[in-house]
């Protein structure tokens, strides 16, 4: 299928491995609609006795975001393109995490689907975030940095971790956008979502909360996969918050953040975070 994207025919992915065999029908339709770096792959990996994928066409996806945001796409040809999707592999369970930018069409368009919104404190996740890129540098594609670069800004370079004075430099900024993307991304979400259909789950409850799950499906606690709740840990830290002014941090908090924090983490403070981190390798 050419979904007039500039990338030519599309090949569907190769199919989830799964434990068992795959029905030919989907058992239930879910989409995990958490942004990047709370927890997505480790839903991908709760699920994995169903047909489930994480981060599911990647690439194009990202691209037809990207297209969709300049105008170059029409709004009814990303709904088409969100369509054809979700057709290509019928999926129990997408969790990708760019799942956040269209959240509302998916919605609208898919009656019977229900919602994961995995939920993850701002301090952490920035935190996450930031290690990330820094941690592939140099081996990002270019359209994974551009992507990147909606989340965190334009100062986001792919060799930073290798030049400590431009990474000095940049890290307010970084961080700055980082907030504000944290913030009005979680808003849309939350706004978008359909209440009956939905359940949110904390990033640090999510090991804990596969009964919830399963009830919030209808499906057997057993069939959840209790040893991938953990998977996708980064191996690499790099301390960037501990870099910045706390009062550079603080400004962008009060402005963007300090109302949903109190409402889903009222207990993960800045100080807190950072005492955890120091103590960290």
């Amino acid at each position: 299928m050419d979904v007039g994207l500039g990338l030519g025919p599309l090949t569907p992915p190769a199919p989830p491995v799964v434990a068992g065999a795959r029905p030919r029908e989907r058992r239930f339709r879910i989409y995990n609609v958490g942004i990047a770096k709370t927890g997505t792959q480790s839903v991908a990996g709760i699920f994995a006795n169903y047909r489930s994928l994480h981060e599911y066409l990647f690439a194009n996806t990202v691209e037809a975001i990207a297209q969709h945001a300049s105008g170059a796409l029409s709004h009814a040809a990303f709904r088409d393109f969100i369509r054809w999707r979700d057709s290509v592999a019928r999926l129990d369970v997408d969790s990708s995490s760019y799942n956040a930018f269209y959240v509302d069409i998916l919605a609208q368009e898919f009656t019977d689907a229900q919602f994961i919104f995995v939920l993850r404190d701002c301090w952490s996740w920035l935190d996450s975030m930031l290690n990330m890129v820094l941690r592939i540098g140099p081996s990002m594609p270019s359209w994974m940095l551009e992507h990147c670069r909606v989340i965190l800004g334009p100062h986001l370079l792919p060799d930073l971790a290798q030049r400590p004075t431009q990474l000095s430099e940049r890290l307010p900024a970084l961080v700055d956008a980082g907030l504000r993307y944290w913030s009005s991304a979680n808003r849309f979400v939350l706004e978008a979502l359909p209440p009956q259909r939905s359940l949110v789950v904390r990033t640090a409850e999510l090991s804990d909360s596969l009964p919830r799950l399963a009830d919030f499906i209808g499906i057997p606690a057993a069939t959840l996969r209790t040893d991938l709740r953990h998977v996708h840990r980064g191996p690499q830290r790099f301390h960037t918050l501990q870099q910045v002014d706390r009062a550079v941090l603080l400004v962008r908090y009060e402005s963007d953040c300090a109302d949903l924090m109190d409402t889903y983490f009222p207990t993960s403070t800045l100080e807190r975070f950072l005492l955890r981190d120091a103590a960290r390798d």
